[in-house]
């Protein structure tokens, strides 16, 4: 990301940022990351594609990017990969004036599996761009601390049956 388009992307982002019910996300793990750190890279990712595709509503989608996995997940009864995303919605609707589009894309990120579905091109952009980096994330953070927790433990197994 060039420095404008960082300076941009940090001004629309900013007051969540810095919020605190937001900040306490950095102590929820998240596909072998923070919350934080994968609620921010899908909101990059989703800046530049609207940025590169000139979309018009590029503002409020980078900022429901940025808020559709605010939650904590003491606050999420049942299975959680289809109820969050409606708790991140009504938690986001609290702390920052959301509209019906910003509150689209939040509650229906987890398509096709979530209860609201998506009505706009933003919520499947969003929904699409929550994936890629979720694929991405578990690849490189997830996958390889398994790989390497399991063969910790086979070592110390037969490291103790000696």
């Amino acid at each position: 990301m060039t420095l404008n388009k960082e300076i941009e992307f940090n001004k629309i982002v900013n007051d969540i940022l810095k919020h605190e019910e937001f900040i306490a996300l950095k102590y929820e793990v998240h596909h072998g990351i923070t919350r934080l750190d994968h609620s921010l890279h899908v909101a990059k990712l989703t800046y530049l594609v609207c940025d590169f595709f000139h979309l018009k509503r590029t503002y409020e989608t980078t900022r429901a990017a940025l808020l559709h996995d605010f939650f904590k997940d003491n606050e999420v009864e049942g299975i959680q990969f289809i109820n969050h995303p409606l708790v991140a919605a009504k938690k986001a609707q609290n702390y920052f004036s959301l509209d019906n589009f910003s509150e689209n894309i939040i509650a229906s990120h987890m398509f096709p599996t979530s209860k609201v579905w998506p009505k706009y091109k933003e919520s499947f952009l969003v929904s699409s761009l929550d994936k890629v980096a979720a694929v991405k994330e578990m690849a490189c953070y997830k996958v390889p601390l398994s790989i390497g927790a399991t063969f910790l433990f086979f070592l110390n197994f037969f490291i103790i049956q000696r």
